[in-house]
């Protein structure tokens, strides 16, 4: 019930205002002032609560006016690993006078975010939102609040929103690698057939000197220089397994992010395999991303 009914409230873009805490103070002191101004028939002290009402009645419409001009544009929300703070841009398109002293949360099926150290212009709102969890999250509504101009109103409004992203597993600060070996071409020694009796060799011109086999040239009077083999390069073959503990499930699939992290920074080719995906070893940033929102679903 508590859902629906914040859900009819934002409905629609409007500006909500209730006074804080030094303004519900003042609203009752004007109060009180009223009361004793009529029960002592005191003309000044009720020339002076007409006074103050009439400021406190000026801040109220001044306050509501301060975001009641704000106009929303795009948010944009770049992916990242639990535990980051990515930077979260807020574009606007038409923004009110300042002072542009504003809080932003964005709201989502996992919680509430805040943004820290915001920074405000007249075009966008730019500051950093920790995200704690993995897997896909789906912003729903970005609330923007503040209590200026004077403090004794605190203004917001909501924006809905239609936008989700996948929050990667967190990293580890190192994980243990068990590399394979990928052949590729290279100038090691191999077990590749020369002529006749001699392995590993094969006919060459002068200018290879710099390989020839001197002792094989001493017994035949042929110039011959070693052939080159398949050199073995590192690969990591990723497996998903589960662990039979699901405690151990985050740290899991953390340790295996922060592989595949590793593998990307070092250009190592790595694969993946798990129940419902597969991969081959390759390497490249959209590689990468495609394992890793994998591992976020798990």
């Amino acid at each position: 019930m508590k859902q629906w009914i914040r859900h009819q409230f934002r409905k629609k873009t409007r500006v909500y205002i209730m006074p804080t805490k030094m303004g519900g103070y003042l609203i009752g002191l004007i109060f009180l002032m009223f009361l004793l101004a009529i029960g002592y028939s005191n003309n000044l002290l009720l020339i002076f609560t007409i006074f103050l009402f009439s400021f406190n009645l000026m801040w109220l419409i001044q306050s509501h006016f301060h975001l009641h001009g704000l106009k929303f544009d795009q948010l944009l929300i770049p992916e990242a690993h639990a535990g980051q703070s990515p930077e979260v841009r807020v574009f606007w398109k038409q923004v009110p006078k300042g002072p542009w002293d504003w809080s932003i949360v964005i709201e989502s099926d996992r919680g509430r975010f805040t943004l820290h150290h915001p920074e405000h212009s007249e075009s966008e709102s730019a500051g950093l939102m920790k995200v704690t969890q993995r897997g896909i999250h789906q912003w729903n509504y970005l609330r923007v609040k503040t209590t200026n101009p004077f403090g004794f109103y605190q203004v917001w409004i909501f924006y809905p929103l239609n936008l989700h992203t996948i929050v990667y597993p967190a990293l580890l600060a190192s994980a243990e690698m068990t590399l394979t070996g990928l052949e590729l071409t290279g100038e090691n020694s191999s077990d590749k057939k020369g002529l006749e009796d001699f392995r590993g060799l094969a006919q060459g011109p002068e200018a290879e000197a710099r390989k020839v086999s001197w002792k094989h040239y001493a017994r035949s009077g042929e110039v011959l220089i070693k052939e080159g083999e398949d050199l073995k390069s590192s690969t990591l073959d990723i497996v998903y397994t589960p662990p039979e503990n699901p405690e151990f499930k985050e740290h899991y699939l953390s340790m295996l992010a922060t592989q595949m992290v590793e593998c990307h920074q070092r250009d190592i080719p790595f694969s993946l395999k798990s129940p419902h995906f597969s991969s081959q070893a390759a390497t490249g940033t959209r590689h990468l991303m495609t394992c890793l929102k994998e591992l976020a679903l798990c």
